[in-house]
C-alpha cells in the first residue's frame, strides 16, 4: 500500500460503522486481568487495521447505561482477535471506588455473548517506515530514526502492537527502546513476548522493565520513571526522535514533562 493510498479519513464507513463480534474466551492473565478473545461471524474476517489503531467496545455500566471504552488488540488471525483487558472492580482501586465503567460488566458477561465494537484512529499512524503524528489534524508523513516508548500497566498494548509491526517489517530500521513500568512483577503484561522480540531483533529493539515494588530476585529497574532513569537507557534525543507514551493519567502528565526535559520536540511527543 502506497502512503498516498492509505485512508485516514475518520469519517469513512470503515471507522464509523459498528458491528458485532462474539466473546468466546476470557482467560486470566493475573489477579485483575484477562485475555479476551472475540470471534467474527465470518471465519475469514479480520479487523484489517493499521498498527496503533484501536477499537471501541460498547457495553453496560453499573447503572445499566450504554458506555464505551477504547482497547488495542495484540493478536489477530482469520476470524478472531485477542485483547488483554484489566478489570477495575468496585472497592479495589482508590481512583475508581465504584469500579470501572465497563470492565466489571466485561468480567461477568457469559461467553458467547455478542458485543458491539467499532474501529478507531488514534493519535499516531504508522505505515511502511513512516508516521503521521496526530492524524486527525495532520496529513504529513514523517520518518523517525528512533522511537522511545514509555508505558505503564495496560498501556503497553498499543506500544506492543507498534513494536511488533516495525520488527516484522524488514524494510524498517527504526530503533526502538521501551521503558515499561508496573507496580509489581505479576502486573507485567506480555513480558515473554517483549523479551522474545528483543532476542530476535537485538539491533532494533530493547526493553527495560521497572517496578514500584520488587524483591531481591528482581534484576530490572526499580522505582518510578524519572529523567535519570531515561538518561541511563535511552539514546540521546535528536530531531528525528519520536517519544510515545501510554499509561495512567498522572503518569502520562509526568512523562510528557520528562520527554521535554530529555530534549524531545513537543510536536514529536504523542500519547497513544
Amino acid at each position: 500500500m502506497d502512503q498516498k493510498d492509505l485512508n485516514i479519513d475518520i469519517h469513512n464507513e470503515f471507522f464509523t460503522k459498528k458491528f458485532q463480534v462474539t466473546l468466546t474466551k476470557r482467560e486470566p492473565i493475573n489477579h485483575d486481568s484477562y485475555m479476551f478473545r472475540f470471534d467474527f461471524k465470518n471465519g475469514k474476517e479480520r479487523l484489517g487495521m493499521q498498527a496503533v489503531q484501536h477499537i471501541k467496545i460498547y457495553g453496560l455500566n453499573m447503572n445499566g447505561e450504554i458506555v464505551d471504552r477504547a482497547y488495542t488488540h495484540v493478536f489477530e488471525e482469520d476470524g478472531y482477535f485477542q485483547i488483554p483487558i484489566k478489570i477495575y472492580r468496585p472497592n479495589v482501586h482508590p481512583q475508581f471506588p465504584n469500579g470501572g465503567e465497563l470492565t466489571p460488566w466485561l468480567e461477568k458477561i457469559d461467553l458467547n455473548t455478542e458485543l458491539t465494537i467499532k474501529r478507531c484512529i488514534g493519535k499516531l499512524l504508522y505505515n511502511n517506515n513512516q508516521f503521521i503524528v496526530r492524524p486527525k489534524v495532520n496529513k504529513n508523513w514523517s520518518q523517525f530514526n528512533s522511537v522511545l516508548l514509555i508505558c505503564g500497566g495496560s498501556g503497553i498494548t498499543p506500544a506492543y502492537q507498534l513494536i511488533q509491526t516495525i520488527c516484522n517489517n524488514q524494510n524498517d530500521n527504526t530503533k526502538m527502546v521501551l521503558l515499561y513500568a508496573n507496580k509489581s512483577e505479576q502486573d507485567i503484561w506480555l513480558m515473554k513476548e517483549l523479551k522474545d522480540l528483543q532476542d530476535k531483533h537485538k539491533d532494533q529493539f530493547t526493553v527495560h522493565f521497572t517496578l514500584d515494588k520488587s524483591d531481591e530476585n528482581w534484576n530490572g529497574l526499580k522505582g518510578f520513571v524519572s529523567l535519570e532513569m531515561m538518561t541511563s537507557i535511552f539514546p540521546k534525543a535528536t530531531e528525528t526522535t519520536l517519544g510515545v507514551l501510554c499509561g495512567p493519567k498522572p503518569m502520562n502528565k509526568l512523562v510528557i514533562s520528562l520527554y521535554e526535559q530529555f530534549g524531545l520536540k513537543k510536536e514529536n511527543i504523542v500519547k497513544f
